[in-house]
């Protein structure tokens, strides 16, 4: 049985996010988006994501608007190690839309910083850096239009239990 929980863009049209779990073919996310439009939505961001990062094997993001992608560099700071497959022009557009949102990540840090000390309050930590984004791209898995993707679980091991990984063929027009 196929499992499909919806992590984002519900109730919101933001922070689009769903976790699609098999047994025998582990974990693995459609989209990674950021929560938008004001401070209790923004709040959403620094949540528990509601599953460990680092069990995800594959992240499929659709597009590349900020609320699908937008929490990808979070994503790979809190673990995850997996391929983040999209197309070739999302790929290209992602390191340029993640970069751009870590740079202002740090700035609002920055200035909300700035800010609490003048009331005697501590710091405030950007959700994620220049250096997480570029980490994040490190990931991405570009899949050109007509190519066929084959998710199949891992081989039995010796003591016949799945192994917790899949295997991910991409393959020629189909």
């Amino acid at each position: 049985m196929i499992r499909i929980t919806c992590l984002g863009a519900a109730g919101t049209v933001t922070g689009s996010c769903y976790l699609v779990e098999s047994p025998g073919m582990g974990k693995i996310l459609v989209d990674c988006g950021l929560f938008q439009g004001g401070r209790q939505m923004e709040s959403r961001n620094w949540e528990p994501w509601g599953f460990d990062p680092k069990e995800i094997e594959i992240l499929f993001l659709t597009h590349c608007h900020i609320d699908h992608c937008g929490r990808v560099p979070k994503l790979v700071k809190d673990g995850f190690r997996g391929k983040i497959i999209t197309s070739p022009p999302t790929t290209q557009l992602c390191e340029i839309m993640l970069l751009d949102a870590a740079h202002i990540q740090e700035m609002d840090a920055e200035w909300q910083t700035r800010k609490n000390s003048r009331q005697a309050k501590g710091g405030v930590t950007p959700l994620y850096t220049t250096e997480d984004a570029e980490a994040g791209l490190k990931y991405f898995h570009p899949m050109e239009r007509d190519q066929m993707l084959t998710l199949e679980p891992e081989p039995l091991n010796q003591s016949s239990e799945r192994k917790k990984s899949i295997s991910c063929n991409i393959s020629g027009k189909s």
